[in-house]
């Protein structure tokens, strides 16, 4: 039966007690209760990065440098692997869906098993860091300390992932909301002891200490989720420890999902990688301006990560129970929610950068000479991030159709053509000299992936492959 608060109250099969599950529909109220936990879920671990990266460049500009390469190195493995694991997401917003509540714990442990596997890739890596690294000089030593630390422990991020989705396919995302935000809390505290030290008690350790207030963060995080996921009301209803066993055919449909969105992970984390190599090896001041505007884009593109989150998991739901005209009502929220957003983050970025200057100032750098650049470099990014939210709400819909091969393509071709060729070529002709240049391929890039999602949505392909 159904209750006035839109749960759908289901009694349990050897228990005889109830158990409430949620009813994700088209209305506002739905779509802001599992939207704002997942913005405000990727808002905490996007805030993490940026003061990770902030403290470093308080403690040294290289170091910030260092960890920002070092770190974009292991977020392609990260990223790879977690493409896939994403996939437990589809299948349980649509069993959850179609009230087969029974089948919800089986596809996450399908991603499980990956992400357990996974520590097969990462550990070698770390291990052959030395030999593996495209690091320049000035930056090195800090650099592959933290790309060691990072990759040691790289199967957690997968391992999170997988169990997350459990909680995020049913629309349950306070629970991943308030992990991320306590794991959030633990890492600020351990980054301004380990990287900057204590008297006579902790030595300052600077990017390994980043590293490890990073892993210990996502050790508790991952134990909170894998709590909640064994709990007992779970382990009842769901059978999340029953269900545990292998399933050849179910593991299959998670890998072939998830493998264009694995693949367009590791292609573009390569990409990125590629153009912070070319900036890094050009030189300090320029690795430094292009790093400042990545970090505040990050930031901000937490609302988009959080939106495509949101209206996949949504979807997902509407798909389970065939509901066309609903899917096509939230996209148009979700499309009025990301213009809102762009105006919003304008304000900071585009007409008060003094602030951002402000927090530049306090630095033991003085990085006043580049201000002019990191200006123009903001107005990008404003642009930048207004676009992708847009294309990750595009996207998402997509994805909770299955259809993440034409997304996962379309991305790439976008972001190789537009993005990282042009960088490429003015590289080998010796005449990238100017950031504010990189950051307006990657708003061509983000238009036209925009575009082309549009058009994907707007054909139905990815409802009708379903019917």
């Amino acid at each position: 039966m159904q209750t006035k608060s839109g749960l759908q109250k289901t009694t349990g099969q050897s228990t005889g007690e109830i158990m409430e599950h949620k009813i994700v529909d088209d209305s506002l109220k739905s779509i802001f209760n599992i939207t704002m936990p997942m913005v405000l879920s990727f808002m905490s671990t996007n805030l993490m990065y940026t003061i990770d990266k902030f403290m470093l460049a308080g403690y040294s500009v290289n170091a910030m440098n260092a960890a920002s390469i070092a770190g974009t190195f292991a977020g392609i493995f990260s990223f790879m692997f977690t493409g896939m694991t994403d996939s437990a997401e589809i299948f349980v917003g649509q069993y959850n869906g179609a009230r087969q509540y029974h089948k919800l714990a089986d596809p996450v442990w399908q991603m499980i098993y990956l992400a357990l596997a996974s520590s097969l890739v990462f550990v070698p890596i770390g291990y052959f860091s030395d030999s593996i690294n495209t690091l320049p000089d000035y930056c090195l030593k800090e650099g592959l300390e933290y790309q060691k630390i990072l990759m040691y422990f790289g199967m957690i991020s997968p391992l999170k992932t997988a169990i997350a989705a459990f909680f995020i396919g049913q629309g349950k995302t306070k629970i991943i909301t308030l992990s991320v935000i306590m794991a959030g809390i633990i890492n600020i505290v351990l980054d301004y002891v380990l990287i900057y030290g204590i008297d006579n008690v902790i030595p300052d350790m600077g990017c390994v200490g980043a590293a490890i207030a990073t892993v210990v963060a996502e050790f508790f995080q991952i134990a909170v989720l894998i709590a909640i996921f064994f709990g007992k009301k779970n382990r009842k209803f769901y059978q999340t420890l029953e269900n545990r066993k292998f399933n050849p055919p179910l593991f299959g449909d998670c890998v072939r999902i998830g493998f264009p969105q694995m693949f367009g992970n590791l292609v573009s984390m390569l990409a990125w990688y590629a153009i912070q190599i070319i900036t890094a090896h050009i030189s300090k001041d320029i690795a430094t301006v292009y790093n400042i505007g990545i970090t505040i884009y990050i930031f901000f593109i937490f609302v988009g990560e959080g939106m495509n989150k949101a209206i996949a998991t949504i979807c997902a739901n509407m798909i389970g129970r065939q509901d066309l005209q609903a899917i096509k009502k939230t996209y148009r929220i979700f499309v009025a929610i990301s213009l809102f957003c762009g105006v919003v983050i304008s304000i900071p970025l585009v007409f008060f950068p003094e602030c951002i200057f402000s927090l530049l100032s306090m630095l033991p750098d003085n990085l006043s000479v580049l201000y002019g650049d990191i200006k123009i470099v903001l107005c990008f990014v404003t642009v930048n991030v207004a676009f992708e939210m847009l294309m990750l709400s595009t996207w998402g819909v997509l994805i909770a159709g299955g259809d993440t091969k034409y997304a996962a393509i379309v991305y790439q071709i976008c972001l190789w053509l537009l993005v990282v060729f042009p960088t490429v070529l003015l590289y080998v002709l010796d005449v990238l000299y100017y950031v504010p240049a990189v950051y307006a391929f990657m708003t061509m890039w983000v238009v036209a992936a925009q575009i082309c999602m549009y058009r994907r949505y707007k054909s139905l392909k990815w409802y009708n492959r379903l019917s």
